[in-house]
């Protein structure tokens, strides 16, 4: 979460390629999951100048939805398959005989496996030793990233906090990502809360999966 790091590192990488990893993750279209009124989300184009390639970098100024990020993190813990987001997983009738399934279908490949094994040792640090201790479970493997996002006008001093939780490390069946608009408790850039709600949910997931 080093903002002058993830600006270098976009300088580096050039407005161009900048605007096409944006693209690759699917930040800045409709993922055309199966519920209504999606947005696309707010992303600049290839033709953004230095400042916005600098902030873009590090969030402000991108809108994404909640699928969508969802989606892009989930392929980059997975090995890096972004797959078609889906609400219903099958239809059954009351005698639990099923009707339809909607199988998992591979959109595209984010990352390579290498760089995916990566990032989970790195967000598995950030539970076992970092900012997200608190999303620990005992006994399971838990990876994650906490977020914190300024609003406009930003004179107002409010924020968002997140927390992107996901378990097991080695092999990843749940993702839970928490999202707290104006947290109503000490600083709202705490991101403790939104690391608290999701471990429940992880907590609670883990054990109904057995």
């Amino acid at each position: 979460s080093c903002n002058p790091a993830m600006m270098q590192i976009a300088a580096k990488l050039g407005n161009v390629r900048f605007a096409q990893y944006q693209s690759l993750f699917g930040f800045g279209a409709k993922t055309g999951i199966d519920l209504p009124g999606e947005e696309m989300g707010i992303t600049k184009s290839e033709d953004m100048i230095e400042t916005d390639v600098a902030t873009n970098s590090f969030g402000q100024g991108v809108n994404v939805n909640m699928v969508q990020m969802a989606a892009a993190f989930s392929s980059l813990i997975n090995g890096g398959n972004y797959y078609q987001p889906h609400v219903v997983k099958r239809i059954e009738k009351p005698s639990g005989e099923v009707v339809k399934t909607f199988d998992a279908t591979l959109v595209k490949q984010t990352v390579t496996s290498s760089t995916s094994q990566y990032l989970k040792r790195y967000l598995k640090s950030t539970v076992d030793a970092g900012l997200a201790m608190k999303a620990g479970v005992t006994g399971y493997s838990i990876g994650g990233k906490t977020g914190t996002a300024q609003k406009i006008p930003r004179s107002a001093g409010t924020y968002i906090v997140s927390f992107c939780g996901f378990a097991p490390v080695e092999n990843p069946q749940v993702l839970v990502y928490v999202v707290i608009d104006e947290i109503q408790r000490d600083s709202q850039t705490n991101t403790g809360l939104a690391v608290e709600i999701a471990k429940k949910v992880l907590e609670g997931s883990l054990k109904e999966l057995n």
